[in-house]
């Protein structure tokens, strides 16, 4: 098996669940902020579980994603996945068959974000396909997939102004 490309497939599964799980925590929050202003208390508790639910599920749906593409691609032969047209078309159609559980996710939100969803699905595999160099280790372009060294390791040698500056650069990015 190939060293980091499961983790590097975590990452990237888990930024596409970030950004579902945003984007329902987005909207569900917004119509329970209207069900409060409008009085419709009994509606709130039912609306905060479907909340949890949408963000929980959307979390763990990327997290799978991301950890079957990895695993995917991390066993594919060396063959496939120095190929970089066969290693897109195995991460795209993997990732896009695997976005079929965030569709799952959203039936709790109603039959508009399921179907939403479901036209998301070639958006996902696209995205797999052009990052799937990264993920499988041939390429570094993309800064957010690989790890970095540990921080202090690298602090503890600098004066207190690179400390600084370092703690700054920590949170800024």
């Amino acid at each position: 098996m190939k060293r980091g490309v499961v983790t590097r497939g975590l990452r990237f599964g888990l930024v596409v669940g970030g950004v579902c799980a945003l984007g329902w925590g987005a909207v569900w929050t917004a119509g329970v902020m209207d069900a409060l202003v409008l009085g419709h208390w009994h509606v709130v508790p039912s609306a905060l579980v479907s909340e949890v639910i949408l963000v929980g599920g959307s979390l763990f749906a990327g997290a799978l994603l991301g950890l079957l593409l990895g695993v995917t691609l991390a066993l594919a032969p060396s063959w496939l996945t120095s190929h970089g047209l066969l290693r897109r078309i195995l991460a795209g159609v993997v990732a896009g068959t695997l976005f079929l559980g965030e569709a799952v996710v959203s039936v709790e939100g109603g039959i508009l974000p399921m179907l939403l969803m479901i036209m998301g699905i070639p958006v996902i595999g696209l995205v797999a396909a052009a990052c799937s160099g990264h993920i499988a280790g041939t390429n570094r372009r993309h800064a957010w997939l690989w790890p970095r060294p540990p921080l202090s390791t690298n602090v503890r040698a600098l004066p207190w102004r690179g400390r600084l500056r370092a703690v700054v650069e920590l949170l800024w990015h």
